[in-house]
């Protein structure tokens, strides 16, 4: 799919122009379009629940993993809906991953810089690696690639910027055909 790039600031590919944080508001600027999110449906989390989710795990926190549970880390509209990626759904995402390597007998181990953010219907997730503001991402997917993950974006941020340009078009595509129905507590079920 070719990129987007009406959606993203000119100095995206412009190494150090823009800061973690810059990247991450520019994708939530660019999801927050009326049909994948309003502006009032994206719930960054209180300080405390970006610790809880730190301490969950013993990799560092990056600088733009941080920022992304500050402004949207609670949830945002239809954006990765039906995802394990926002607070509290990604407490013991790490314990997952690690049951779930075991559970394929995969050879690999985690790393101490690893920190997984992200789980699909429990058979696969991504992790960052490393200690920088914006570390890459790796990918595992049970079954695939030897049953080791791979690396799969430069990037977190990258890494957000491809989930946005999948889901963008995919909402406008759909909005006709699914009604939203908030819930009580501000989450939204879909019927399609």
């Amino acid at each position: 799919m070719p990129l987007q790039t009406e959606w993203w600031p000119a100095a995206w590919d412009e190494p150090g122009l823009l800061t973690p944080k810059q990247r991450v508001r520019a994708v939530i600027d660019a999801i927050t379009d009326g049909t994948t999110a309003r502006p009032d449906q994206l719930q960054g989390l209180p300080a405390e629940a970006v610790l809880a989710v730190e301490r969950d795990q013993q990799a560092p926190m990056a600088d733009a993993y941080r920022d992304f549970l500050s402004l949207i880390g609670g949830g945002a509209g239809r954006f990765m809906q039906g995802e394990v990626v926002y607070h509290p759904d990604v407490l013991g995402l790490g314990t997952a991953a690690c049951e779930l390597l075991e559970e394929n007998e995969s050879p690999f181990h985690f790393e101490p810089t690893d920190r997984v953010f992200f789980m699909h219907q429990g058979y696969q997730f991504e992790f960052m690696r490393g200690t920088g503001p914006d570390p890459e991402v790796w990918s595992y997917s049970e079954g695939e690639h030897a049953d080791v993950p791979v690396r799969s974006y430069a990037s977190f941020t990258d890494w957000l910027r491809a989930t946005a340009e999948a889901e963008i078009p995919t909402w406008k595509h759909h909005v006709a055909t699914v009604r939203e129905e908030t819930n009580a507590d501000g989450s939204i079920t879909l019927h399609w």
